[in-house]
């Protein structure tokens, strides 16, 4: 994020938001008292804002004007009013601000916080615009716009299916339902064939004209739906939210029963589907796998002689090494205690021994944490390889570990294949 411009003309009001800002987001607060401070600060600025809180009633604008000069320059801008009565409510959702906070609200520094982590968070979430209709997808886009999510539009449904394949990190669908060719519940049913709701939401604009549409959308895996010609500013940004906070949260919970707790790498169970797909995909198109089975040696006398909070130190540790020293497109897994698996697709078996060796030399060489007396304290590792592809995973694991256990043996701190 970026400097933050606040437009206050209450000395306490004005001190309180910016000490807040600051202290959780770690950025400067450019604080204006007037129309005219802000207009100076708007003209000399050269680094530009991330966002704006604005006073609806200042002492040189009193109906809001501050608004429109910041709105112009392509700010997103929340609002504080102590007056919301439905013609300044109105007037001030015309403004095409991202929100409004009640000044005399005592939860209202609260709410602003939120509200700024929303609009951050925003700019990672990626949504579709579906519309035969020029007119509609700048509308929806623009109001998208205003809370900092990334757009893209397409004109028909068979566009959207192409821009779905092309960008499965989009999270959320907006669509009208007459379209030429495909209609937007016809959409739906070909979304829902390949996404589950899990994985991108949808949410359906229907007619005022035809009540059934919107009941048609989510027999058809809409997860939600808006009357196109009647639907308030607000609605409409409060159905989008939770909509993408409800594939945010299931991502999260995925991404959490995939990931070992304390060292942050996947687990057991991730090692066994994915390696499994892995497996059987290098085994199809002919490509080497290696798999690596690690472990940590003397790790028992870590915890015997320092506690268990320093063995668990020295795990999280060995794993920040592990996850430096492998790539993404490698499966790196803790499955159990201190033992570690690393599959490598499409590999040279002369590559993959020089780099699990420079990882055990990287193990050897680096203290993994400092004990209280200040001493440092570094672990060995002993690694085992294989390189040919049996009967399937299990019996590739069963390979590695037998030269893992080989390498102990031989006294430790060693890689055999």
């Amino acid at each position: 994020m970026q400097q933050v411009l606040l437009v206050e003309d209450s000395v306490m009001f004005g001190r309180l938001a910016k000490s807040k800002i600051e202290k959780v987001f770690g950025v400067p607060v450019i604080w204006a008292q007037t129309y005219r401070e802000a207009e100076k600060i708007l003209a000399t600025t050269k680094d530009g804002f991330s966002m704006a809180l604005l006073d609806f009633n200042l002492p040189d604008a009193p109906n809001g004007e501050v608004i429109d000069r910041v709105v112009e320059e392509g700010i997103s801008s929340l609002v504080f009013t102590s007056n919301m009565t439905e013609s300044v409510r109105t007037l001030v959702w015309s403004k095409k601000v991202a929100d409004y906070i009640l000044k005399d609200d005592p939860n209202s520094l609260d709410y602003i916080i939120t509200a700024m982590k929303a609009l951050e968070e925003n700019q990672n979430t990626l949504i579709l615009v579906v519309d035969d209709s020029s007119m509609f997808r700048q509308a929806v886009s623009e109001l998208l716009y205003i809370h900092k999510y990334r757009v893209i539009t397409a004109t028909n449904g068979d566009s959207a299916l192409g821009i779905l394949e092309q960008h499965p990190e989009i999270d959320l669908v907006i669509t009208d339902f007459n379209m030429p060719g495909m209609d937007g519940c016809q959409l739906c049913q070909k979304i829902r064939a390949k996404y589950k709701p899990d994985d991108v939401a949808i949410i359906g604009f229907s007619s005022e004209e035809d009540r059934t549409l919107g009941a048609k959308f989510i027999k058809n895996g809409a997860n939600d739906f808006i009357v196109k010609q009647s639907f308030l500013v607000e609605e409409f940004y409060s159905r989008v939210r939770h909509c993408v906070d409800n594939i945010h949260l299931i991502a999260q919970i995925k991404e959490g029963s995939i990931r070992d707790f304390l060292t942050g790498l996947h687990n057991r169970r991730y090692f066994f589907e994915a390696g499994g797909k892995l497996f059987d995909q290098c085994c199809e198109r002919g490509e080497n796998l290696a798999c690596t089975m690690i472990d940590i040696d003397f790790f028992k006398k870590v915890n015997d002689s320092h506690g268990h909070d320093i063995g668990d130190v020295v795990l999280q540790n060995f794993a920040n090494l592990l996850t430096s020293s492998f790539n993404e497109h490698e499966i790196v897994a803790r499955i159990g205690g201190e033992e570690f698996c690393v599959l490598s697709a499409d590999v040279q078996k002369d590559d993959v021994i020089e780099k699990v060796e420079k990882f055990r030399q990287l193990v050897e060489s680096t203290p993994v944490t400092s004990l209280e007396d200040g001493r440092p304290l570094s672990v060995t590792t002993s690694l085992g390889l294989c390189m040919s592809i049996g009967e399937s995973l299990e019996t590739m694991m069963k390979t590695a570990d037998e030269k893992l256990y080989q390498a102990k043996e031989r006294g430790r701190n060693c890689v055999l294949f």
